[in-house]
């Protein structure tokens, strides 16, 4: 059964691995996240549980989205989409698809993130919780 993950957006095609090293550590570079060693970047995609990668038709990446965690905690650690693909409707494809097979491969997890300000309605429109909430607490963090 074809699910709408599974449609290319505007000549898109998905790619479940992660991206590559060099386009990893430019994409995080470019919307802010800081620049990071190929040394750090490696090993961190090598982490990824699942992973899917967006890929034009000229071989670019456009964007990706991954998960770390274990059976039962699933934690969505980056979704990055190319500034000038932004808006188009290929993250909300790449999220729908990383959810599909969160569900098929690890049925049992919750699934968490945190996502950067003013996106808040965009994972609300996936099935995401804002926290706190009457159940839950707010998120916590330690950076370095």
């Amino acid at each position: 059964m074809k699910t709408d993950s599974d449609q290319a957006v505007d000549g898109i095609r998905f790619e479940d691995r992660p991206p590559p090293v060099a386009d990893f550590i430019r994409m995080r570079a470019d919307c802010g996240w800081g620049e990071l060693s190929p040394a750090l970047a490696g090993p961190a995609l090598d982490a990824s549980l699942l992973a899917i990668t967006a890929v034009d038709g000229d071989g670019r990446i456009a964007g990706f989205v991954r998960a770390i965690g274990d059976p039962l905690y699933l934690y969505i650690q980056d979704a990055i989409i190319a500034p000038e693909r932004r808006g188009s409707g290929l993250g909300k494809a790449m999220m729908q698809r990383l959810l599909v097979r969160i569900d098929a491969d690890f049925p049992n997890a919750h699934v968490m993130l945190m996502c950067a300000k003013g996106r808040e309605g965009f994972y609300a429109g996936l099935g995401f919780e804002a926290r706190p909430s009457e159940n839950f607490g707010p998120g916590m963090q330690r950076l370095r």
